[in-house]
């Protein structure tokens, strides 16, 4: 905190002290005294005070620069031996004056040279002034940084307790990926597993469609070849009609050939059927596996993506 500034009554009282201790007061006594101020102010204020009432009766000129005691003198008598002592230094003040008008003369010489000093000393005190204030804002300042640091310290304190939850939370979090990452790599296998149980599937459903195709088409030959029997028969029936009964047995024959035909046509038709049923329920399962393994897979990209979030933050702190 800054000084406080000096004021004309402190000068004042300061002399009428120094004053009263016998002893002329003088600007270098003064700053001794009141340990502040500047040299021309004191000055100033000096000037003031010698020129006062208080002064003129007091007589600061006839009064000693510095009051000295000899060592001979006894401690009891002091004020009246102060008195004494003052009575004779100013008889041999008075022999003096002659010499003092020279050093009056002198003294003018020495103004300047004291003004400037006195200038110095003010430039000097402006600066100690400022130099004060700003060490007290520097004070300020630093109380601030103090207060600011211990709110930094509890800050601190409270992040790394949260650090410690999140990271809790990371690791129960990459658990959880884990068990994922296995679930996905399981329910790839069962994908691919169940791709090739497809692919295996459709070539065994191909197989028997071939076949198949191969049966009715060997069916319809035979039943174009019995179609054109028929036809053939028809077209000449007026013809086989004396040969009705030898061929009767033959075509009785040819009737039982049909109906196995057309059994086994129907046979066929339900086991494709068949096939054609187990084919679009392996589609399905397929599909849904499919769609499970997407539905997996977002998942994970969501827990990816957060654990790639944590962990940036965790490197931004």
């Amino acid at each position: 905190m800054a000084a406080p500034k000096l004021t004309e009554e402190d000068v004042h009282a300061a002399c009428a002290e120094i004053a009263a201790q016998g002893e002329r007061p003088r600007s270098v006594a003064l700053y001794d005294k009141l340990g502040r101020g500047s040299m021309s102010t004191i000055t100033k204020y000096l000037n003031t005070w010698n020129a006062s009432e208080e002064a003129q009766a007091l007589k600061p000129d006839a009064l000693p620069m510095v009051v000295k005691l000899p060592d001979e003198l006894s401690k009891d008598g002091e004020d009246l031996l102060k008195r004494m002592w003052n009575t004779a230094k100013g008889i041999a003040d008075a022999e003096l004056e002659i010499q003092r008008e020279a050093l009056k003369q002198a003294e003018q010489a020495n103004l300047l040279k004291v003004e400037e000093a006195f200038k110095f000393s003010d430039a000097q005190a402006m600066k100690i002034d400022r130099q004060e204030d700003i060490i007290s804002d520097l004070k300020a300042q630093l109380a601030e940084e103090q207060s600011d640091h211990g709110d930094t310290i509890l800050k601190l304190n409270e992040a790394e307790k949260a650090n410690v939850g999140l990271s809790k939370d990371n690791e129960r979090l990459q658990h959880e990926i884990d068990e994922l990452k296995k679930q996905v790599a399981a329910l790839e296998d069962a994908k691919k597993a169940a791709v090739q149980e497809k692919q295996e599937q459709q070539k065994q459903h191909d197989a028997a469609n071939k076949q198949k195709d191969a049966e009715i088409r060997t069916l319809d030959m035979q039943v174009h070849k019995l179609q054109t029997s028929l036809d053939a028969a028809v077209s000449s029936s007026e013809q086989l009609k004396t040969d009705i009964k030898a061929k009767a047995s033959e075509l009785s024959k040819r009737t039982i050939e049909v109906e196995t035909l057309s059994v086994r046509y129907e046979t066929a038709a339900a086991e494709l059927k068949t096939v054609k049923a187990d084919l679009k329920v392996a589609n399905k399962e397929a599909s849904d596996a499919e769609k499970l393994v997407a539905k997996l897979q977002g998942q994970l990209e969501v827990y990816v993506s957060l654990e790639k979030k944590e962990k940036q933050e965790n490197d931004r702190k």
